[in-house]
């Protein structure tokens, strides 16, 4: 009776485990990779391959058509969001900050994943007055295409060549020193 138990509760840990992105541990950089301590604390999770980020042209809050490939030959880090998600509208205010300062070495995108729901998105950014460009995904298969299922806050980072370098899954302090330390690392900004 007693070892079934132990049997029950090791598996249930280890379905833990392996169901929460925070217990993940990201994986290790392959030996042609270099290493980046400040991302690894920060949790973000680096990808083995090289493999480009794929491509998409969103409407803005304003409109105006944003497309990935704008911003060739710079940075980016895209969050998806919903408007429904709590960890997210208290994430959406810390990027804001965390972009005063860093916008002319790094793009930062907003991509929101219910986009229908407009009205809303506009109450979300008017009250956190946020600047950053937020975009409307609808029918396009953007979020299919960056394999965002289930989970949100997701962030993704794209390098000056349009590699996706890391993705981190779930919120994070942006205002924290390691978030800063992380992406002059990753991506060898000043």
């Amino acid at each position: 009776m007693k070892r079934s138990s132990v049997l029950l509760l090791s598996a249930m840990i280890g379905i833990i485990i392996l169901s929460n992105p925070f217990l993940l541990i990201s994986r290790a950089a392959s030996p042609s990779q270099p290493e980046y301590p400040s991302c690894n604390s920060f949790g973000i999770q680096r990808f083995q391959e090289k493999k480009e980020a794929p491509a998409f042209s969103l409407s803005g809050l304003d409109g105006k058509q944003v497309s990935l490939s704008d911003f060739k030959g710079k940075p980016v880090l895209i969050t998806f969001w919903a408007t429904w998600c709590v960890s997210c509208k208290e994430e959406i205010p810390l990027l804001e900050k965390f972009s005063v300062g860093k916008r002319d070495q790094l793009a930062f995108l907003l991509i929101t994943i219910d986009g229908e729901r407009k009205k809303a998105v506009q109450k979300i950014v008017h009250e956190n007055k946020v600047t950053l460009p937020v975009l409307l995904l609808l029918k396009e298969k953007c979020m299919d295409h960056y394999g965002v299922r289930g989970w949100v806050p997701q962030t993704f980072l794209v390098s000056r060549e349009g590699i996706l370098v890391g993705k981190i899954v779930g919120p994070r302090d942006w205002c924290s020193p390691e978030a800063w330390s992380c992406l002059r690392e990753l991506f060898e900004l000043r």
